[in-house]
């Protein structure tokens, strides 16, 4: 099914669409509910909860009139199972994950000259980004093939940007909180809101100032600062963010030379930037409705699962001129769309998701075990949170970007793999080189001429 014969469908059936999207998230959200660390503001009900609830909800629209067949919906619901089980078994397992961030990534001591290290490290990388790509949110056709050759370094700067907003946050509420609200603590507040926007823009995800949002709140509850928010205050950061969301929308249709003032294709009482808006919802199911339908999911071409996990390591670029074939094109997601569209030479495209690329890289029955083993790891990374109240305020940071780096394992496998690695041996050298600078100032350390 193509997009344009999927839209007509979906325009066709809003009542359907919207029952089975509701029924889908809501039954997510239960799922999930007794796990998270910071209940209904916890980053994994964005991507669990909305995104799989929205993509599950269309399939099941789509099976309900036909165009999918059973065996892809209980392929889905057997990867989702094992998935939620081992994530639920395993959330009291992730003692090995807390030694694990605190013996190498962790600096003893506050971390404050660590700190101050990241700080002017994601300082250059932004200066370097906005000189040779300019921000993400201004880009012409997407921020993939804007930063096409220079992934490494955008990687590294997302890795860094959630650790500094998370930090910031963190120091600025214990301020308040101790009484300490002076013009330092206002003048680290306006700091946190202008890094926040600023590495956002840069970044150029319509989600990335949520993302920022949700690092801050984890850290802060890791820290045990929770926040209490009533309807009125949950109310006015979903307007920030759908603010942010429509503004980045409009300056990528305005790089593409598209009337935002005009009428919408499927929604003509609307301007087409809101009807975008509702694609860009719908488009979260994608990868299943390009594929399920028909059984094309069969029929797309994979290479070795080694190599689409060791390519956004050491550069997709780079290794597919070593190989001499386009490794991103053999992602499953990317698959489905050139199946549709095979002149299709932009970079980026729908994201492959957890179930599609166990499934099509290995198998059914190993395709489970590796839903499980994502489970497990899940609820490793997320028990940072739970065990590590009193580490402060760099480990709470710390344990937030690996948390929310984490979770886009659920979206695509591969390159949530290599933001958590990044985050690794970024962190582990930051601590090394701490501690190198330590020993130095204390006059541990001779330099030999």
């Amino acid at each position: 099914m193509s997009d344009l014969d999927f839209f007509e469908f979906a325009f066709s059936n809003i009542p359907l669409l919207l029952v089975c999207i509701f029924l889908s998230t809501g039954f997510l959200y239960l799922s999930v509910r007794r796990f998270v660390f910071l209940g209904y503001l916890d980053p994994l009900h964005f991507y669990w909860t909305f995104t799989f609830g929205t993509a599950y909800g269309i399939v099941l629209a789509l099976f309900i009139s036909g165009f999918v067949s059973l065996y892809y919906v209980a392929l889905l619901l057997s990867y989702a199972v094992f998935f939620l089980f081992f994530l639920r078994v395993s959330k009291r397992h992730g003692k090995w994950m807390y030694k694990l961030v605190v013996t190498l990534l962790v600096p003893h001591g506050r971390g404050r000259g660590e700190f101050w290290i990241i700080l002017l490290l994601y300082v250059c990388l932004a200066l370097f980004l906005i000189v040779n790509t300019g921000f993400g949110a201004s880009a012409e056709t997407n921020r993939f093939e804007q930063n096409r050759g220079l992934g490494a370094f955008v990687r590294v700067a997302d890795a860094f940007r959630l650790f500094l907003v998370a930090y910031i946050a963190v120091i600025c509420v214990g301020r308040w909180r101790h009484g300490r609200r002076n013009y330092l603590t206002i003048l680290l507040g306006v700091g946190y809101i202008f890094l926040l926007l600023l590495s956002s823009l840069l970044n150029g995800a319509k989600f990335a100032i949520l993302e920022g949002i949700y690092a801050s709140i984890f850290a802060m509850a890791v820290q045990g600062y929770r926040l209490r928010l009533n309807i009125l205050k949950v109310g006015l950061l979903f307007s920030v963010v759908l603010f942010f969301a429509v503004w980045i929308l409009s300056k990528n249709l305005e790089g593409a030379g598209v009337d935002t003032e005009a009428s919408g294709v499927y929604m003509q009482d609307a301007p087409i930037l809101y009807e975008r808006l509702a694609l860009r919802v719908l488009a979260n199911a994608d990868k299943y409705y390009l594929s399920l339908p028909n059984g094309v999911i069969e029929k797309l071409k994979t290479d070795s699962a080694l190599v689409q996990f060791v390519a956004p390591l050491v550069s997709v670029t780079k290794l597919s001129e070593i190989l001499g074939y386009p490794i991103n094109d053999y992602a499953v997601g990317r698959q489905a769309l050139l199946y549709w569209y095979p002149d299709n030479a932009i970079a980026g495209g729908p994201t492959s998701h957890f179930d599609l690329f166990s499934y099509k890289y290995f198998g059914f029955a190993p395709g489970l075990l590796f839903a499980a083993l994502m489970g497990w790891f899940f609820a490793s990374v997320s028990a940072l949170g739970r065990l590590g109240g009193k580490q402060g305020s760099y480990y709470a940071a710390l344990s937030a970007a690996l948390w929310v780096r984490s979770i886009a394992m659920l979206l695509e496998p591969t390159v949530g793999l290599a933001y958590v690695l990044d985050i690794f041996i970024l962190f582990f050298v930051v601590n090394i080189f701490g501690v190198i600078l330590r020993l130095a100032s204390k006059g541990n350390v001779r330099v030999v001429v």
